[in-house]
């Protein structure tokens, strides 16, 4: 069965988490990418102008994508370039479409390819995050293997499910709510979550293996607000010492309550919008104490929003419930709460 042909502009090459799923999409034989190398050099050159990558990294990762995808490449254009009526600058990558025999564009600068522009040529531009959608639409058993296997291939540094969606987000937002949500419906509820039930001193080996757990850590910061938090008739200056803000916890009795029954989850979720806010989880229903060794997504859990203060210190700025992790617009105050 033939594929269909997809021109894939330089702005949607740019980002890696995109570049990456529309290539391992692409390597999935759900369509067939092509681009030109004019459009490969504008990727190499912004690479390094306007994202900071050196020169041999920006070779290298064009250099992987010729090679792994040897017939994507389009020549033998120029003589179109004249025709396009699309914006001046991109008028080579709707040449390119038109030779390659192309049916889609996908770019993020719809304003530069006109639909009247491209309609002589049964040619469409598209948005990556519409394209995206298309995709899974199309092939939602492939397009979320390949997700779960570009999130597993992140190891430096490691992305949790909730900090690789949200990632993706800047970029395809619409898509990344979508398929976050057709991955959380694929999970079966009856797989017993990936926890181990462990003693106190386990836990906390396994939490702070090299050391005891200190608040210049968001994950120490939480343990010792937490254990504050259990003993605060005995420990309330620690725990207010460990708060962000502490006028607005009151005596903090809801907060036990909100966290009565639950237990606290090593793997800290990154804001990806600013390194200086992290969040760490609380399951909800253990009495226990549990280490995970694999990926849960706990859609209830409990969510200790941190900030890092100038002295360094991780210090507990709110508590939510549902799972629902803060942005940073609204920890920063430039947005209301939710």
């Amino acid at each position: 069965m033939a594929r269909i042909r997809v021109v894939l502009d330089a702005c949607v090459l740019l980002p890696y988490q995109l570049a990456d799923l529309l290539l391992r999409l692409a390597d999935a034989e759900l369509y067939e990418p092509l681009w030109s190398d004019e459009i490969l050099d504008e990727v190499e050159r912004n690479l390094v102008e306007k994202f900071g990558i050196t020169a041999h990294q920006a070779s290298r990762r064009l250099g992987h994508m010729r090679s792994a995808f040897p017939n994507a490449t389009i020549k033998d254009f120029d003589n179109l370039v004249d025709g396009m009526t699309t914006h001046p600058k991109d008028r080579h990558v709707a040449a390119a479409a038109v030779r390659g025999g192309a049916a889609l564009v996908v770019t993020a600068n719809l304003k530069d390819f006109p639909a009247e522009s491209l309609a002589p040529y049964d040619l469409v531009a598209v948005h990556p995050d519409e394209f995206l959608q298309d995709q899974l639409d199309l092939d939602r058993a492939t397009t979320v293997r390949c997700l779960r296997e570009q999130r597993a291939a992140y190891t430096w540094p490691q992305f949790t499910f909730t900090e690789f969606y949200t990632s993706l987000g800047k970029t395809v937002p619409d898509f990344a709510k979508l398929a976050a949500l057709v991955e959380n419906d694929d999970w079966d509820s009856e797989d017993p979550l990936p926890l181990e039930i462990v003693s106190s001193e386990e836990a906390q080996q396994a939490f702070f293996p090299d050391g005891p757990p200190e608040p210049t850590n968001p994950l120490g910061a939480a343990f010792l607000w937490w254990t504050a938090l259990l003993s605060k008739t005995e420990l309330f200056t620690a725990l207010q010492n460990l708060t962000w803000h502490p006028p607005a916890w009151g005596d903090y009795e809801w907060a036990s309550e909100m966290l009565e029954g639950t237990g606290l989850m090593q793997f800290v979720e990154r804001c990806v919008d600013d390194d200086d806010i992290a969040y760490v989880k609380f399951m909800p229903d253990v009495d226990h104490p549990m280490v995970a060794f694999g990926e849960a997504r706990i859609a209830n859990a409990k969510v200790l929003t941190l900030v890092r203060c100038e002295d360094g210190w991780w210090r507990a700025w709110g508590l939510s419930d549902n799972g629902y992790f803060p942005p940073a617009a609204e920890v920063r105050g430039t947005q209301p709460p939710s």
